[in-house]
């Protein structure tokens, strides 16, 4: 087995997280358009998370977006998490998984 000292088994996956702003439906008198500010926006970040099922241990990573290269860092950073562990992860059919880089 190497240098490692234990083998450890996570399924990888990312979440979406932000703000989308929509002009809603608004109450006003019959007949009397709706006069209001708006602007569009939006505005997200993405978490990056390795959960084991087995012992319970995880690893989060807060990204400004996801893709290659940022997977390519959480994958960097969770290595350095318990070096001496073998880690098995289990990925989605996610694009950037499987980037050529």
């Amino acid at each position: 087995m190497g240098n490692f000292s234990s083998v450890n088994l996570y399924f990888q996956d990312e979440s979406r997280f932000g703000l989308f702003t929509r002009n809603g439906k608004s109450v006003t008198a019959i007949r009397v358009k709706p006069i209001c500010v708006f602007q569009q926006v939006f505005k997200s970040t993405w978490i990056s998370g390795a959960f084991s099922p087995i012992t319970g241990d995880h690893f989060q990573l807060i990204l400004p977006q996801s893709n290659a290269d940022n997977f390519q860092l959480f994958l960097n950073n969770f290595s350095k998490e318990n070096p001496t562990e073998l880690k098995i992860m289990v990925l989605d059919n996610g694009k950037f998984h499987k980037a050529k880089k």
